[in-house]
């Protein structure tokens, strides 16, 4: 695999990702700065070890769209100037788990003029060896097309990439076996490729065409329930990958939302991802899951309804950030703000690399879920692996992990006997456990 790293991955990625949609602005005359400085260090997780030839994509956070790419040097570092604005990363490496961590999107960070904003990244090692990767072209017309997220799929498994401004894209770490690859990206219509992957190989010159002719359109009420009305973020996300399809994320005005340009395929609609103090409401996700449309180039609607978030305390990450907060306890107390009405908590501890549950959360393989773990409402903390019942007993030096806390009012109408009437933000509670 070395061997491959080095003699196909390598060059492909020097062509591929040292090529920057945008470049730096120079100082005018006077020496005045016109850009800041985007700069971070990226390691091995498991190792500490400084990671050379990472591909960082650089998105603009209002659009979505991705507006520069580079490779981490010798040393791990990555640097690049960009404009005054709103900005976040996605980092790919071959034999490495992407960041985000699935389920999970990227924090928003400011470039400001003159200044340096650092962005430090982990990336941790994938326990999965029969893997090769995809690189192709996505291009409409004959002209080449950045900025589209790129999925190989079997219907269950999904592995993702994004086109740069050649038109050029590596999906890595993908599993052995048959795919059809497609691009999503707002406008566009794409077909669907086959594509065989082998261990350790690579499957060149995949070449997807889009055609410019998607014309769904997506509309509908975001209402607050037992909340002040505020205006959040609403999105369309790849089904499986679960991430944002470039061009169909927007907010609302005055609790209204409106998409347009939405390509043919299935989709999950998500509102108040980010971390505004609102989370969907969760009761009506767990008993009948997230909201899901199908558009076929007509004009649909869906309605959300969202509340107030519990207020996590100690430990978490920063709301401005996803990088997580360090700890030196593997069975930290978790501890977070009473919620009004509760009867009692669920709390769901999850691997942040995987999304694997390892304690708490909700067992949905019957027709109902069932609660994992029960906290008293009098009970604002808890131990990790209080019960005994999570699949490991300390938390694993190195590691990231994100917890969330759920607050369940007692319900006789309800099936379960129970409804959530509220949970902890979806980017909150990221911590990593260090020495």
């Amino acid at each position: 695999m070395k061997n491959i790293l080095n003699q196909r991955i390598l060059p492909v990625l020097a062509v591929l990702f040292l090529i920057s949609i945008v470049t730096s602005c120079k100082d005018d005359d006077e020496g005045t700065p016109t850009v800041g400085t985007l700069k971070g260090i990226i390691t091995d997780g498991s190792s500490t070890d400084l990671l050379a030839d990472a591909s960082v994509i650089v998105f603009n956070a209002d659009d979505n769209a991705p507006v520069a790419s580079l490779l981490s040097d010798g040393d791990g570092v990555y640097s690049i100037d960009l404009e005054e604005g709103n900005y976040f990363v996605k980092v790919y490496r071959q034999d490495y788990l992407s960041v985000p961590a699935p389920g999970l999107s990227s924090i928003p960070f400011s470039i400001v003029v003159g200044q340096t904003t650092e962005n430090d990244i982990t990336l941790f090692p994938s326990n999965d060896t029969n893997v090769g990767f995809i690189s192709g072209t996505v291009a409409a017309g004959g002209n080449a097309v950045p900025g589209a997220l790129v999925v190989a799929s079997n219907g269950t498994n999904a592995f993702s990439g994004v086109s740069d401004a050649d038109g050029k894209f590596v999906i890595f770490n993908v599993t052995s076996g048959s795919y059809t690859v497609s691009a999503w990206l707002a406008g566009y219509n794409s077909d669907n490729i086959p594509v065989s992957v082998t261990t350790d190989s690579e499957a060149t010159n995949t070449s997807v065409s889009l055609t410019q002719n998607a014309s769904g359109s997506l509309s509908g009420q975001v209402r607050n329930i037992s909340a002040g009305n505020i205006d959040v973020d609403v999105a369309l996300v790849h089904p499986i990958t679960r991430e944002t399809i470039p061009g169909l994320i927007g907010r609302t005005t005055s609790q209204a939302y409106s998409l347009s340009n939405i390509p043919d395929g299935e989709y999950i609609a998500r509102a108040t991802f980010e971390n505004d103090n609102r989370v969907m409401d969760p009761d009506r996700i767990f008993k009948f899951g997230e909201p899901q449309v199908t558009m076929t180039g007509a004009a649909e609607s869906i309605d959300f309804d969202i509340t107030n978030s519990i207020t996590v305390n100690d430990p978490t990450n920063d709301a401005s950030t996803t990088a997580p907060m360090e700890i030196t306890s593997t069975t930290p107390t978790f501890s977070w703000t009473a919620y009004s009405s509760t009867s009692d908590y669920v709390i769901e501890v999850t691997d942040a690399t995987t999304g694997q549950v390892i304690w708490g959360g909700f067992d949905t393989s019957g027709a109902d879920p069932v609660k994992n773990i029960v906290i008293p409402s009098s009970s604002t903390s808890i131990d990790f692996n209080e019960d005994s019942n999570a699949s490991i007993s300390a938390l694993e030096v190195g590691k990231v992990y994100r917890w969330r806390v759920f607050a369940s009012k007692n319900d006789q109408n309800s099936p379960t006997g129970w409804t959530l009437i509220s949970a902890s933000e979806d980017q909150l509670g990221l911590i990593k456990i260090v020495e």
